[in-house]
């Protein structure tokens, strides 16, 4: 079966015909709205399909779907049979559900739509209502992999923890990336309030390891797994991530070491381990990945060190810092806030010695943009403003325009640009490119989803 079959239409048609928050520019962030009990109630009726194999849970700012795939990876590469639900997806619905490394097909898409329909509205039919768009595809996704049947499972919160639709299963690994301002509207505008929910993902039996920096955020993560009875590994306590080379051309990869606390039972130090991904910031990424491995061998899991350093070499997760294209070197990356703008920004600063760099930019309305904006107009020499088509909170170029006009008494230099969508953006930022300049295109996963077709 293909995209263009009448019952893969219909199908879709089937889940986006459902309120879907991801689409939404003002999502209230409440019971009311993310109803745990709906979520509970819909997988009731289709025999608790979260329950079928051991999960490991991710939660966090920035990092979630590195950890997930490098997590992933490690443990298909170990011989297990791995289910990864991750959102959002950029180009096709069927990349959210991977089995053992691969997107699901079309067919098996319909298939699994198929096989919650009746769940679905008769979970409607009830006092519980009808289930959001993100709730039916969590449910795909467990009933997918309870079907297959798969070994284990990692999964990546779509917002928050506490509240997110994936919050229904009993972890065995509950992980928590980096934490950073982002989506305070509906998490709250401190570290301490954003940690809080990120760490709802915490349950008795959980074993917690997590990534976070931020002392408030480190002090809310502890509280929570002491309450719930849990034991925690943390960077930068139990265990931490040394760069001892970075990438210095084109093929070659950052070298880390995996440094532990060595009185720590189950941890082990690992060198001279190859990083595919660009960034520093991929280290701690890794970091996380590595210590889940190491606590799942202590309980007996076959993972195996080969296994890890493999998916560690190999693994690259689209759109994130992803060279597409060289001559000129085209990047597309998914940083939409001021921290992973930040890190992304420095990271082509370490990597790339362009002749020019253009930055090709479009954000969402509950964004903090003007810093994003700013910081990007301290890098680039040409920047070049747009507009995403796919969903409705895109601000609008002109506002960016003004923004970025605005800020050129301090940027002289800097050639701002406007187009009205990213086909157009991309012939802007193709036309008088040398061979040895820089394009990257940022600032949104739907830019980065309307954007890598193009390449």
């Amino acid at each position: 079966m293909n995209r263009n079959h009448p019952e893969y239409a219909e199908a879709l048609r089937f889940l986006y015909d459902r309120l879907n928050y991801e689409k939404a520019v003002d999502r209230p962030y409440n019971q009311q709205n993310y109803r745990l009990a709906r979520m509970e109630g819909l997988l009731h009726r289709l025999g608790n399909p979260q329950r079928q194999a051991p999960v490991i849970h991710i939660a966090g700012t920035k990092g979630k779907g590195s950890v997930a795939w490098l997590t992933a990876e490690s443990l298909r590469r170990s011989g297990y049979r791995v289910g990864l639900y991750t959102s959002p997806h950029l180009q096709f619905l069927e990349e959210r559900f991977v089995v053992d490394g691969q997107p699901i097909s079309p067919e098996q898409l319909v298939r699994s739509i198929g096989s919650i329909r009746e769940a679905v509205q008769e979970t409607t039919d009830s006092s519980l209502g009808a289930p959001t768009f993100f709730e039916m595809t969590t449910a795909i996704a467990w009933e997918l992999f309870a079907t297959l049947p798969t070994d284990v499972n990692v999964i990546e919160v779509g917002l928050g923890g506490r509240l997110d639709s994936t919050n229904v299963c009993q972890s065995l690994i509950a992980v928590i990336t980096s934490i950073s301002l982002d989506h305070q509207a509906q998490l709250g505008n401190t570290i301490a309030q954003i940690a809080g929910e990120k760490a709802g993902i915490i349950k008795p039996e959980s074993f917690v390891i997590h990534g976070a920096r931020h002392p408030d955020a480190r002090e809310v993560i502890r509280e929570r797994a002491r309450t719930k009875g849990c034991r925690v590994w943390e960077l930068g306590r139990e265990f931490d991530c040394e760069i001892t080379s970075n990438q210095i051309a084109a093929g070659t990869k950052k070298r880390i070491r995996f440094q532990v606390d060595n009185s720590i039972a189950g941890l082990h130090s690992m060198d001279d381990l190859h990083l595919k991904m660009l960034g520093d910031h991929q280290a701690d990424n890794a970091a996380l990945a590595i210590a889940a491995m190491q606590k799942l061998i202590s309980l007996g899991w076959n993972v195996t060190e080969d296994a890890i350093r493999d998916a560690l070499r190999t693994t690259q997760v689209n759109s994130r810092i992803e060279v597409v294209c060289e001559r000129p070197t085209v990047i597309v990356d998914t940083a939409h806030n001021v921290a992973s703008m930040g890190s992304l920004l420095q990271t082509l600063r370490d990597h790339f010695l362009p002749k020019r760099k253009t930055v090709v930019y479009a954000s969402s309305k509950d964004k903090d943009f003007e810093a994003m904006l700013h910081r990007i107009m301290a890098y680039a020499d040409r920047i070049i403003l747009t507009q995403y088509r796919s969903n409705p909170r895109f601000v609008p170029v002109e506002k960016l325009e003004k923004l970025a006009r605005s800020y050129q008494s301090q940027f002289p230099e800097v050639q701002v640009l406007a187009a009205p969508d990213p086909d157009i953006a991309k012939s802007y930022a193709l036309m008088q490119s040398a061979d040895d300049d820089l394009i990257c295109f940022t600032g949104s996963f739907f830019l980065a989803a309307e954007t890598r077709p193009l390449f």
